[in-house]
């Protein structure tokens, strides 16, 4: 009866520690708390735009000219951006 707790007692302790080597990576980028440590480590970008802190993985792509809401200033920009007329939002221009 003993051996059979006592087994049962490692088996979990053993799942447990399994568990947390899986998620490590992802602790430590979200446990950056400071902007520039984050951008430091290469496996973690810092969003600050949605206010979540240091995530792990590559940023999102984001489109530059997109922040652009005239005509004027996007074509004036130094980003390669072109208007789009049609949708009436700035883009940038294909390669």
């Amino acid at each position: 009866m003993r051996a059979g707790i006592i087994a049962f007692g490692i088996t979990i302790v053993a799942f447990s520690f399994g568990s947390t080597v899986v998620h490590a990576e992802e602790v430590r980028c979200q446990a950056i708390r400071d902007s520039a440590q984050c951008a430091a480590q290469p496996e973690c970008w810092y969003d600050a735009a949605n206010n979540t802190g240091c995530l792990p993985g590559p940023p999102p792509a984001v489109d530059r000219c997109g922040n652009h809401s005239s005509e004027s200033v996007c074509n004036t920009s130094s980003f390669g951006c072109t208007w789009n007329a049609g949708d009436e939002k700035c883009e940038s221009k294909a390669p």
